[in-house]
């Protein structure tokens, strides 16, 4: 059945809207009908499919033009392109499938590369493997103020982002790499038997492309661009070291691993 449904208020922020077909107070369409597998097909297609709408806008200039789409959101553009935040839920969303599916083929390449290992610390790499799936999304969430602190650190001396401006950045920036990665990696885990080839394909590519979007943020030429890149690096394995001691403590603290004595 779909018979129309009287409607007079707007369901989102209740606005009149009998004489409309959108609330001219939040834009909202209006929906008189009952919900069919027909029209679900129809909103599905009309919000992924079609090429005009701002998910394939936002994902296709997001490698042609990033900082049309960052600078756009910075300054008030919310219309255009899908907003940060929600870009970063349909990216935690792709790499959650990803887990979900590649879990088990994950976990049999880093016990091909444990296997030498005492005991103690495969069980130690099991551990912290698990974590890393369970809590993926908290942890990209994390990551993302940790990229923008760094990243606002290496622009030091350029004022045009303050630190918030640059937690905007790697909301899309990192959320579109990550997403990109994970569908061209997913038949890739199933073809390699190296993860550390899957690695550095990963991270090379990941490099590269948050390095072009902040070069064109910034409009600054390729040996400024290399300079700030490497200061991106020594920061990096600085909080990196900094944050695996902090996990070892921990581990160790709660019997995860154990420390070997001399």
């Amino acid at each position: 059945m779909n018979e129309l449904i009287p409607i007079t208020n707007c369901k989102n922020c209740n606005q009149q809207i009998e004489t409309y077909n959108f609330c001219p107070n939040c834009g909202a369409k209006k929906i008189n009908k009952r919900i069919t597998f027909k029209n679900l097909l129809h909103e599905f297609a009309d919000r992924f499919l079609n090429l005009d709408n701002s998910f394939f806008r936002t994902f296709l200039h997001l490698f042609t033009k990033p900082d049309e789409v960052i600078d756009g959101f910075i300054n008030g553009l919310r219309k255009r392109y899908i907003n940060a935040f929600s870009y970063f839920a349909i990216s935690i969303t792709i790499t959650g499938i990803y887990s979900f599916l590649a879990k088990n083929r994950l976990a049999e390449l880093m016990n091909k590369i444990f296997s030498s290992l005492p005991e103690e610390q495969i069980a130690s790499q099991e551990i912290a493997l698990d974590f890393t799936f369970k809590y993926q999304s908290l942890l990209n969430l994390l990551l993302i103020p940790v990229l923008a602190l760094l990243s606002r650190l290496v622009f030091w001396n350029y004022k045009k982002y303050n630190l918030t401006e640059h937690f905007v950045i790697y909301l899309y920036a990192y959320s579109h790499i990550v997403a990109f990665m994970t569908i061209i990696l997913l038949p890739i885990t199933f073809w390699f038997d190296n993860i550390f080839n899957i690695m550095i394909i990963q991270f090379s590519i990941y490099i590269i492309y948050i390095t072009y979007v902040l070069k064109r943020l910034y409009q600054i030429n390729l040996k400024r661009t290399l300079i700030k890149t490497l200061l991106f690096f020594f920061f990096g394995v600085i909080f990196y070291l900094i944050i695996g001691i902090i996990i070892g403590l921990i581990m160790a603290h709660t019997g995860a691993m154990e420390i070997p004595a001399k």
